[in-house]
C-alpha cells in the first residue's frame, strides 16, 4: 500500500540507532557468560532485549519506507525484506533481520514456546546483524 512520502526524522533515527546501540551492549553483556551461568532473570532480560532490539529497528525500517518510498510496511518481517529488495540495506541482512523479527513474534504472541538455549545462541549469532543494520543507517545519514 503506497502513502505519502514525508521528511525523515533525523532526530528519530538518531534515537532509534542508540536504544539499538544500548541493547546491544546489555545483550553482550548476558552473552558473555556461558548459557548454563544465566540465571532466569537474565534468560528473561534476553527475551526482552531481542524484542527491543527487533522494534528499534522495525521503527527505523518503517520510518524509511515511508518517508522515502511512500511504502507502508505489511509487518516487520515484510518491512526488512522491502529494504533488501529496493537495495537501502544487502539482501542478506534484510533476510536476517526478517528472521529475527519473525522470533520476536513468537516471544511476544507464544512466548511458551520459546526455547531459551536457542534464543540465546541465535542471539549470540544474530546480534552483529543489528549492529551492522545501526551502522548502515548512521551512515546513511551523514552521506
Amino acid at each position: 500500500m503506497a502513502t505519502r512520502r514525508s521528511e525523515v526524522n533525523r532526530e528519530l533515527l538518531v534515537k532509534l540507532v542508540s536504544d539499538i546501540r544500548e541493547a546491544s551492549y546489555m545483550v553482550k553483556t548476558l552473552i558473555s557468560k556461558s548459557f548454563s551461568d544465566l540465571g532466569l532473570y537474565e534468560r528473561l532480560a534476553l527475551r526482552y532485549l531481542l524484542i527491543e532490539l527487533v522494534e528499534a529497528s522495525a521503527a527505523i525500517c518503517v520510518h524509511l519506507l515511508r518517508s522515502l518510498r511512500g511504502i507502508e510496511a505489511e509487518g516487520y518481517p515484510q518491512c526488512f525484506l522491502k529494504m533488501g529488495e529496493l537495495d537501502l540495506i544487502p539482501m542478506n541482512l534484510a533476510e536476517k533481520l526478517a528472521r529475527a523479527a519473525r522470533l520476536r513474534n513468537l516471544l511476544v504472541h507464544r512466548y511458551w514456546v520459546i526455547d531459551d538455549r536457542k534464543l540465546y545462541e541465535s542471539i549470540k549469532k544474530g546480534l552483529l546483524d543489528f549492529e551492522e543494520y545501526a551502522r548502515i543507517v548512521e551512515e546513511a545519514m551523514e552521506g
